[in-house]
């Protein structure tokens, strides 16, 4: 199955793959413990390309279960290369029963790991990356973050040797590290790889457009850090350097928005930010429906930092039409969390004499009355059960 994987567009791969979950799950928790861990890993790594299939994600949380029942110390029998994969394949389905515990285990298993003369020595770049990447999807744990700050401190002692990291790995540690702002392990490393970014401000090009988005995301957490502006600035003239930005995903534009807005002063970031801007006006006939709710947030947020340009203003305007439209919906404005409502709020304020911005604003006070209405009936409804 492990070749299936090599070809996740192909369909043939996906259905044989969904077959061998299904043969899985058949045989039951039983013959899981016959597996070794190579196997079990294995499995997990190619079950991970589908992550759309319900049968993949059900043999994955077996498996999952599997490892938390053989404990702990089970898992000094797996390769690095095998934790990097378990991890990232339970990533997929964080929510689900199993995994979350699974990968805590697994962060336990490298922070005993790091306490060794060796360190992570045995760890290659991508394996780095990819459990970093994992332990970011459960911030709050205090195993994901401790497990992170080992990692850090691994990469923080590479130091001149971060330029034999991929691309994407740099990325992935950054946007993991981001998770943990306050923690000085963390911003420290991202200060180093900051420091890479710019001595590769040449070789830009050859990033990936999520890659791009999430470096400029992370480094936006330490916007005290010169090192992380300086390469800030770098990104933002090679986004400016493409000439389009079709290839950027929403999420991708929001992202780079949000970590330009943390440099307003600076001339690259304005520019990047005028183009982002362009091409979200450029989306907006049709497209503008896709950004969801935190999206749409770090846009405005993002575009509030420039109230003096029109291209700002003009797609703040184009947000605050979408935004009311929403507020029309049976759902109202719900899927906007605390956060969006208050990024919105102060973006829209930037430009008062905007009728749409004015609308939107009224729109999410609102929001807001309703669900201190809410909240009053919650409280009384408590109140009475005392």
């Amino acid at each position: 199955m492990n070749g299936f994987s090599k070809w996740p567009e192909a369909a043939g791969c996906g259905d044989g793959t969904a077959a061998i979950a299904g043969e899985l799950l058949r045989r039951g928790a039983s013959r899981l413990s016959a597996l070794d861990s190579q196997n079990l890993a294995n499995l997990v790594n190619g079950f991970c390309k589908w992550p759309e299939r319900t049968g993949c994600g059900a043999a994955t949380v077996a498996i999952a279960k599997e490892v938390l029942r053989r404990g702990g110390d089970a898992l000094s029998d797996f390769t690095p290369q095998g934790l990097a994969n378990l991890v990232n394949g339970f990533s997929k389905w964080a929510d689900a029963t199993g995994c979350g515990a699974a990968t805590l285990a697994v962060a336990g298993e490298i922070r005993r790991r790091a306490g060794r003369a060796d360190r992570l020595a045995n760890f290659t770049h991508q394996h780095l990356a990819n459990l970093v990447n994992a332990f970011s999807k459960w911030p709050g744990q205090e195993n994901s973050r401790l497990a992170t700050v080992a990692i850090a401190d691994e990469v923080r002692r590479l130091g001149n040797r971060l330029s034999g990291f991929a691309s994407r790995d740099l990325a992935n540690l950054v946007n993991g590290f981001s998770k943990w702002p306050a923690d000085l392990g963390c911003g420290q490393a991202t200060v180093a790889i900051a420091c890479e970014i710019y001595r590769r401000a040449d070789r830009l090009s050859d990033f990936a457009p999520q890659a791009l988005a999430n470096l400029v995301n992370g480094f936006g957490k330490w916007p005290g850090q010169a090192s992380c502006g300086s390469a800030t600035v770098a990104i933002a003239g090679e986004v400016v350097g493409r000439g389009g930005l079709s290839a950027f995903a929403h999420q991708h534009l929001a992202n780079l928005v949000n970590g330009f807005s943390k440099w307003p002063d600076q001339a690259n970031c304005r520019e990047a930010t005028l183009a982002i801007a362009g091409e979200v006006l450029r989306r907006r006939a049709s497209r503008l429906s896709g950004f969801d709710s935190q999206e749409l947030a770090n846009l405005v947020q993002g575009f509030s930092k420039w109230p003096d340009e029109a291209a700002c203003g003009d797609v703040t305007v184009a947000i605050a039409g979408e935004m009311l439209r929403r507020g029309d919906r049976a759902d109202k404005l719900s899927a906007f969390n605390p956060q969006d409502l208050a990024h919105l709020a102060n973006g829209f304020s930037k430009w008062p004499k905007q009728a749409g911005c004015v609308a939107a604003a009224v729109a999410l006070a609102g929001e807001v009355r309703r669900r201190a209405d809410a909240l009053s009936v919650l409280t009384r409804r408590i109140w009475r059960t005392w």
